[in-house]
């Protein structure tokens, strides 16, 4: 199933750099130093209207999750379910993103309000990494 909140525009191609070198960029404004989403368009904090970008360590914590059931396509096949999360990342801003999971149901007991994650970066068939984020080993 293909999901994906942010795509490369120009005014994020920070994001898709770091994600293509295995790393989390994200707005950072340095007026503040207040860190942002990688869409934001400018600092709540002080108005900052171009924000720059600094990178992120990657670690987040589970704030909620769903699972996405795909329909079947017209030759019957069927996507396989996909886990849907909003994250809160260590530096504070809040990420919708895919947790990694061949298998949802193996996630299931797993999955928990504030269960430590670490971001990986999976390539597509389009070229883009996927930021992706994955349950920290020994949860």
């Amino acid at each position: 199933m293909d999901i994906g909140v942010l795509r490369r525009d120009g005014r994020t191609d920070p994001f898709f750099d770091g994600t293509a070198a295995g790393r989390l960029v994200v707005r950072r404004c340095a007026a503040c130093d207040r860190w942002l989403a990688p869409d934001a368009g400018g600092c709540p904090g002080c108005g900052d209207e171009d924000p720059g970008w600094a990178e992120a360590s990657g670690a987040a914590t589970l704030v909620t999750w769903t699972v996405t059931h795909g329909r079947p396509a017209g030759d019957g096949t069927v996507p396989p379910p996909a886990v849907l999360a909003l994250v809160e990342l260590a530096e504070g801003p809040w990420l919708h993103a895919r947790l990694d999971a061949a298998d949802p149901a193996a996630l299931r007991g797993r999955l928990r309000e504030g269960l430590p994650l670490t971001a990986v970066f999976v390539p597509t068939e389009q070229g883009e990494a996927h930021l992706l984020f994955r349950p920290e080993q020994g949860d």
